[in-house]
């Protein structure tokens, strides 16, 4: 394949394929506050009223608590590499030459293969009243990887990268997509301490999924004499007579979190998802073989509906990893000036399962708020394959703030998220 146009079809496929063919969430709740992004996730000293429910609900029980409310918050994340939209962007509306296709390749075989990432989180409400918080948040995540010799098939055809016809194996080539949505309530209890401020805090949360699908492909492959393509890509997708989208599977997690302030010095702690026992209905999912060949005079194919049942174990195994697993944070926090505060966190994430966010990261943040209405703020973070930066602000205009946060991922994959929220009585 030579040209930009269908370069650019196939790159999208990787990024986007999953939502067909149907991974990271933060976790089950999204921010509802552009603040947490905008200081690169480094909040978990200071998050208060809108953030404290999902980032540490220990922020509910400290000093400022009250009534806040956010309309609507929503974040996208997408991501690609390790052959970016950027190296695509460079040569766009130009013949590609071999060379370029050539190091493209060797990055995706040096990388284990393509992949592409995207989702959202939409929070349809978040409040707080007191020490208490309510959320509810609905995540859309989709990923795909292809395989090496899938793209070497995409980006020199069968020919061959040397002109000679060659026999390909698309083995590897995978995809995921979910849609789940949680509701949350949190509660702080403050600490009487002798000096300074001290509170405990825990947020319960209900899942509820919409829709999954996994496929792995198994052992497709290109032949080049006779030509004849062969595909395996079976997978599990929520469907069937009685499938309901409004119960596609469910379950009940708990995050708690500590939190402290003494004098300029602020600390804090949470654990996400100390138990969570959310798992998919097998009888909401049906089992699609996926099979397809293609040879002169001769085309079959099966992607009819089939039982659960019938589905293959290795597949079944990864929609039982398809949940939530636990996080720990750890953070730091420290006000220069009474309105200049640097930040530090730790976090990661013990397991595979349903996210879209990388899994570990440790990062810094800093917020200035010295400029009458405006709050400013930013991030660094190295996270698992590259690192991440971000921004953002809040124009404070009485009880309304208007809040935009933005971050880029580089490493192993380049990516973007972005972030706006419009709340009343707190970030």
């Amino acid at each position: 394949m030579h040209t930009m146009n269908r370069t650019l079809a196939l790159v999208a496929l990787v990024a986007l394929a999953g939502l067909y063919q149907a991974g990271a969430a933060s976790a089950q709740l999204a921010h509802a506050s552009a603040r947490t992004l905008g200081l690169g996730g480094n909040a978990t000293a200071t998050a208060s009223r809108l953030e404290a429910i999902s980032v540490n609900p220990a922020g509910l029980g400290m000093p400022g608590a009250g009534f806040s409310l956010a309309v609507l918050p929503m974040t996208f994340r997408s991501a690609l590499g390790p052959v970016s939209l950027k190296d695509i962007n460079e040569v766009a509306g130009e013949v590609i030459s071999p060379s370029v296709r050539e190091a493209w390749l060797a990055e995706v075989f040096s990388s284990g293969g393509e992949t592409g990432s995207a989702g959202g989180e939409i929070t349809e409400l978040a409040f707080t009243a007191g020490h208490f918080g309510f959320q509810m948040t609905t995540l859309l995540g989709a990923d795909a990887n292809l395989a090496p010799e899938v793209m070497e098939a995409v980006l020199f055809g069968n020919a061959g990268r040397t002109g000679t016809p060659a026999d390909l194996s698309f083995s590897g080539s995978s995809a995921n997509a979910f849609a789940v949505t949680t509701l949350g309530a949190g509660y702080g209890f403050p600490i009487k301490t002798a000096k300074g401020s001290m509170a405990l805090g825990a947020t319960l949360k209900y899942s509820i999924g919409h829709a999954l699908a996994v496929g792995r492909e198994k052992g497709g492959s290109l032949q080049s004499d006779p030509i004849k393509v062969d595909v395996e890509f079976p997978s599990l997708v929520s469907g069937g007579d009685d499938y309901n989208a409004g119960n596609g599977g469910s379950g009940v997690g708990l995050d708690v979190g500590f939190q402290m302030q003494q004098d300029k010095l602020h600390l804090g702690a949470a654990v996400q998802n100390v138990f969570n026992t959310f798992a998919w209905d097998d009888a909401n999912l049906e089992f699609r073989p996926g099979t397809a060949l293609l040879e002169q005079g001769d085309n079959t194919t099966d992607f009819d509906a089939k039982p659960y049942a019938s589905a293959p174990a290795d597949l079944k195994a990864v929609v039982d990893d398809m949940k939530f697993d636990p996080a720990l944070a750890v953070g730091a926090a420290y006000d220069v000036k009474p309105d200049f505060t640097l930040s530090a966190d730790l976090r990661t994430r013990f397991g595979d399962g349903m996210s879209l966010t990388p899994k570990t990261q440790v990062g810094a943040g800093a917020e200035y708020r010295g400029i009458g209405p405006l709050h400013l703020r930013g991030g660094l973070a190295a996270v698992t394959g590259g690192f991440q930066l971000g921004g953002g602000a809040s124009l404070i205009l009485g009880p309304v703030n208007l809040s935009f946060a933005a971050a880029m991922l580089s490493g192993d994959t380049e990516g973007s998220v972005g972030q706006f929220t419009l709340s009343f009585g707190g970030r």
